[in-house]
């Protein structure tokens, strides 16, 4: 097939590109450069939006470096999905294109609004009738406690969960959502767990964990390639069925990365509770189950590649 993936030069959507090149023709069309508004900027809380240290722009630049290496050897369009575009052929649409970071969205409101919202109306208008994968998020729920299922209630605390239950209206009975809450990583540049652990041990600080719902993108990118090949329209959530834990964090940043940190739980982005995501209608519709069983399984993993790719990333 002729595959667009937008937002493929960001974390989800250049795996995807890579996992998916030897069977499909893929584009890419992203309008990312250093100068996205999430790359030179960091949340600092209390303290609002400020600039990126250099330790955290280190780790952004090898974010940035290793994606271009997954999407090497792909078509590339250099355009924001709000803009003006159109390719011709396209069999299917992933639509990874929005700001990649829910709390940023409270700095970026027409930004977040364009890049969600107006990007799949632009997607739409052009494609009709070419299935599209779109990406929303668990912060179109809300907050809630406990494991919840695809029907739960709609009810978005920001402006960042607000917005992506606006896109979802666009969809169409031929299309699939994916809710998903945290993807991590090697080559994620908004807070990867490897420069929050270096940037608290030297501040001697403990490293926060949200102790929430997450997937690998390993398991993500293999439930896509399932889904491609099997396409099922609908909601799915689109969940590991493990949650992040800190000591599992801690003792492997010791092992592994030869860094000596505490750990120690926070809230999520809203400051209030998140549970599970039920997985299980995405498990049995398509025979899937994560190739990681725990949430250590997939840090072992994440540390070594890390411990691999970061020195010739880094140089």
């Amino acid at each position: 097939m002729n595959i667009l993936i937008t937002g493929g030069k960001g974390f989800i959507g250049a795996h995807l590109a890579y996992s998916l090149k030897d069977r499909h023709n893929i584009t890419v069309l992203d309008g990312w450069t250093k100068n996205y508004p999430g790359f030179k900027a960091i949340h600092r809380g209390k303290n609002g939006l400020k600039e990126a240290s250099a330790l955290e722009l280190k780790h952004r630049n090898i974010a940035a470096s290793y994606r271009n290496l997954l999407t090497q050897d792909v078509s590339f369009v250099n355009k924001w999905t709000f803009g003006s575009w159109y390719i011709k052929d396209i069999d299917l649409i992933i639509n990874c294109g929005s700001l990649s970071e829910a709390i940023l969205s409270q700095y970026f409101e027409d930004f977040t609004h364009k890049s969600i919202v107006t990007g799949l109306e632009k997607i739409k208008e052009l494609y009709p009738n070419v299935p599209v994968l779109h990406f929303s998020s668990s912060m179109s729920y809300g907050t809630w406690e406990g494991a919840i299922q695809e029907d739960y209630p709609q009810n978005p605390v920001d402006l960042y969960g607000k917005a992506k239950k606006e896109s979802e209206s666009l969809v169409t009975e031929n299309d699939i959502i994916l809710r998903h809450m945290h993807v991590y990583g090697y080559g994620d540049g908004k807070f990867p767990i490897t420069m929050n652990i270096e940037r608290q041990a030297e501040k001697n600080k403990p490293v926060n964990v949200e102790e929430a719902d997450c997937i690998y993108i390993k398991d993500l990118v293999d439930v896509i390639n399932i889904l491609v090949g099997n396409w099922i329209p609908g909601i799915y959530n689109l969940s590991s069925g493990f949650v992040r834990d800190k000591n599992v964090i801690k003792t492997l940043s010791s092992e592994i990365l030869k860094i000596n940190i505490e750990t120690t739980t926070k809230s999520g982005p809203t400051g209030k509770p998140r549970g599970r995501l039920d997985n299980s209608k995405l498990m049995n519709t398509f025979n899937w189950k994560p190739k990681f069983n725990t949430y250590e399984e997939t840090i072992k993993d994440y540390f070594n590649l890390y411990m691999k790719e970061m020195p010739e990333s880094d140089s």
